[in-house]
């Protein structure tokens, strides 16, 4: 018994950066449950196949909650010289690593408790089908269709990338585990790509630096970004081994927050006394990583070169991140005051709402 039929939008990559569309259905046995029916929809589909991205469908179809846990999946791909197309069940391992079994049309009919005529049309016969798919292309690309391509250096970088991405749940096990600063800084060395994903702008626009020389001392990470005007991200971490607020009648920030907000504001303070100096020495850095200097564990996005003008003033962010949050709530407005208080503003974030910030799973 077929329950739904209808176009699904869902994330590729790792970063989950990137849209995909197919087709769903889902269908109900006594024998089977529910089953869902993933069909690749061809040269109307944008991103990759359903065979390359079959994990991340059905992960996205649980959080929606469109399927039960225990839902089978079987991956459909329709052939106009064929009667129904092919099928595969899919079964994912306990790390979600999906691995496929070939199935007959007798078996995914059996499976799915319908018959035959439920595949004599193809999606691209369903006007109503062919018109959804049409509004998402549109929304996720209106120029889709346009003959313009990438290039291969932008694609191979976000690739290398991607494959070296440290997920936000190793990130997430590190901090509820109460890691120390210097644990922390490890992890993001080793992928200082979770800056670049939530400081770039444009997105995957961004050289990511660590302990950056400023005034008399280091910056932990640095974010160059922008357009025109280059944006400069300042970053001061510390360890997820504290709470962000004290527990007592005062509630305030713990010493070692605003240790870390004294730090960024002394630098902040050396900057501003001088401008153009900071300014040369930060599009110096910038041009000679992207020229290929090893400069600051530089760490470039996809893109080779940051569209900004070195000669336009730059603008100055700031950010500490440590502690764990107690109450949401009434830290949420602390942490605002907090920051429009300051002038330049200094953002405060605990690792959980940093962390939700991230798009990656």
């Amino acid at each position: 018994m077929k329950l739904s039929d209808f176009i699904f939008q869902f994330p590729i990559g790792i970063a989950h950066t990137r849209q995909g569309l197919c087709r769903v259905r889902t269908f109900f046995a006594p024998q089977s449950g529910v089953t869902a029916l993933l069909t690749d929809i061809g040269e109307f589909a944008v991103g990759s196949s359903i065979t390359n991205s079959v994990e991340h469908i059905h992960q996205a179809l649980l959080l929606r909650g469109m399927i039960p846990p225990d839902a089978r999946v079987v991956e459909h791909y329709e052939r106009p010289d064929s009667d129904g197309g092919s099928f595969s069940r899919v079964s994912f391992g306990p790390t979600g690593d999906p691995s496929w079994t070939r199935m007959s049309m007798q078996d995914a009919l059996s499976t799915l408790s319908c018959d035959s005529s439920e595949f004599k049309s193809s999606t691209a016969m369903s006007l109503r089908l062919v018109a959804e798919i049409e509004r998402l292309r549109n929304a996720i690309d209106p120029f889709a269709d346009a003959p313009w391509l990438e290039e291969p250096e932008i694609v191979n970088r976000r690739e290398t990338i991607e494959s070296g991405m440290i997920s936000k749940a190793m990130l997430s096990q590190l901090v509820n585990a109460g890691a120390t600063e210097r644990q922390l800084q490890e992890l993001l060395k080793q992928d200082p790509s979770f800056f670049g994903e939530v400081y770039g702008d444009p997105h995957e626009e961004y050289i990511v630096l660590a302990e950056y020389p400023l005034a008399d001392g280091f910056i932990d990470f640095v974010v160059f970004t922008g357009r025109s005007r280059m944006e400069v991200v300042l970053i001061e971490i510390k360890g997820a081994d504290f709470f962000l607020v004290n527990d007592d009648s005062y509630a305030e920030f713990s010493h070692k927050v605003n240790q870390a907000a004294g730090q960024i504001r002394r630098r902040i303070g050396a900057i501003y006394r001088d401008m153009s100096t900071f300014r040369r020495y930060a599009h110096k850095v910038r041009h000679a990583v992207e020229s290929g200097a090893a400069r600051h564990g530089a760490f470039m996005g996809p893109h080779p070169k940051l569209l900004v003008d070195p000669d336009k003033d730059i603008e100055i962010r700031s950010v500490v991140i440590g502690g764990r949050t107690r109450d949401d709530f009434s830290e949420s407005k602390k942490r605002h005051d907090f920051e429009h208080g300051m002038s330049p503003p200094i953002r405060i974030e605990s690792w959980d709402t940093w962390i939700r910030k991230l798009q990656r799973q």
